[in-house]
């Protein structure tokens, strides 16, 4: 059995992926860290739709049995399209908010697992400039 520490599940917004992966580089992820990409990060998994939130508990537990993960990172990231909120501050709110119920649901179907959350706060409308926030 191979192991992993970490799961991140994170936005697929291509703006994000290089900045993205220089952070998992910087935090020595690199080798080990299962990476899961879906619109909104742990939004679809906070959201209440049984079918989502199964698939992607799926997708931890193969990481968790298989590869050995006890953590899981949420990075979520503002200025994404799966919220589509204008204001920074409701859309700042409203992910912290998903992030706490993913963060919940993932501990009560997990033994001995560790969630954070990261928020990506952009600088710039391309992704150029972005400052990596643990909460």
């Amino acid at each position: 059995m191979h192991n992993c520490s970490t799961v991140i599940i994170h936005c697929m917004d291509f703006r994000l992926i290089e900045k993205t992966n220089e952070w998992i580089k910087q935090n020595n992820l690199t080798d080990d860290t299962d990476v899961i990409s879906i619109a909104g990060a742990s939004k679809a998994l906070a959201g209440g739709d049984k079918e989502i939130q199964n698939f992607l508990l799926d997708q931890i537990n193969v990481s968790y049995l298989l590869h050995n993960a006890r953590k899981v990172i949420l990075m979520h990231h503002s200025n994404c399209g799966a919220y589509g909120i204008s204001d920074e501050e409701e859309e700042f709110a409203k992910q912290l908010e998903d992030m706490e119920t993913a963060e919940e649901i993932i501990k009560n179907s997990f033994d001995e697992i560790e969630v954070k959350k990261v928020f990506i706060q952009m600088k710039d409308h391309e992704g150029k400039e972005v400052e990596f926030i643990n909460l």
